[in-house]
């Protein structure tokens, strides 16, 4: 009689178990599914649609808005594996006048560069030494590591992006962003891509199935449209420019004079070709 009992007390703890454990693979599984309920986000509301042209009318209105610029600036150029950091007072002013003066670890001018429409000019006080000859695109890189003519290399920091004749295609929306791709017979491409506020981020060049420039607009100021890091890439000469504005002013009065040079008395004249 006693074992009966024993036997009966032990079967009803075994059915107690089972009925707990029921009970806790219930919960995990109910979190579990309400756990991954939870991950599913909405879908993030689709753009309104617009036009090619009304694409391309926003970067003609994004490239005629600034006619001078100045200020401090950094200017990062990446070539074969090396980077060079290159702090300098920067004004530029249209078409194409360019003055750069480079500073030293303590802030002393250590070169100058200035360029006004095909003629350009340095003056480096330490070696007393002055350069001039024609603002073509070899003597500007020999100068400042740009390897960009000079009418180029103004209108990308003024956000003027050169629209070439191609024919556009359908404006295609993604999640935040808008691209359109242009075209020409000759297998020329060129892709821009804009922001949610139809301010262009990106512009690719692209010659067959080689991509030519790529350039990148980033932090674009709210009150003026104006972006403060303009980014070329130039993957034929393995070389990445990245300009950063410091501190710029946008417009103000720069006078004539500004981007002439002339040989300080005593200083060797050396002539670029």
């Amino acid at each position: 009689m006693t074992n009966c009992v024993k036997n009966s007390s032990g079967l009803h703890r075994v059915k107690e178990r089972i009925k707990i454990l029921r009970l806790v693979l219930f919960g995990v599984m109910v979190a579990l599914f309400m756990g991954g309920c939870a991950a599913v986000r909405p879908p993030t509301p689709s753009l309104a649609p617009v036009s090619s042209d009304e694409l391309l009318q926003a970067v003609k209105v994004q490239g005629e808005r600034f006619h001078s610029l100045q200020g401090t600036a950094v200017l990062t150029v990446a070539r074969a594996g090396r980077e060079q950091n290159i702090k300098q007072v920067l004004l530029v002013q249209r078409p194409n006048q360019l003055r750069a003066e480079v500073l030293g670890l303590f802030g002393q001018p250590v070169m100058t560069v200035a360029a006004a429409g095909d003629r350009l000019s340095a003056y480096i006080p330490g070696e007393k030494k002055f350069y001039t000859g024609p603002a073509s695109s070899t003597n500007l890189y020999r100068l400042v590591r740009v390897p960009m003519e000079l009418p180029d290399l103004v209108r990308f920091v003024f956000y003027d992006v050169p629209l070439l004749p191609f024919s556009s295609g359908a404006v295609q929306v993604g999640e935040g962003y808008y691209r359109l791709h242009r075209h020409a017979a000759d297998g020329r491409q060129q892709e821009l891509s804009f922001d949610n506020r139809l301010r262009l981020r990106r512009v690719r060049y692209v010659t067959g199935e080689d991509e030519v420039l790529r350039v990148r607009f980033d932090d674009i100021r709210d009150e003026d449209g104006l972006p403060r890091q303009v980014r070329l890439a130039l993957p034929a000469a393995d070389t990445q420019i990245d300009l950063e504005w410091r501190e710029v002013l946008a417009d103000g009065d720069i006078p004539e004079s500004r981007f002439h040079l002339q040989p300080p008395a005593g200083t060797e004249v050396e002539a670029l070709p």
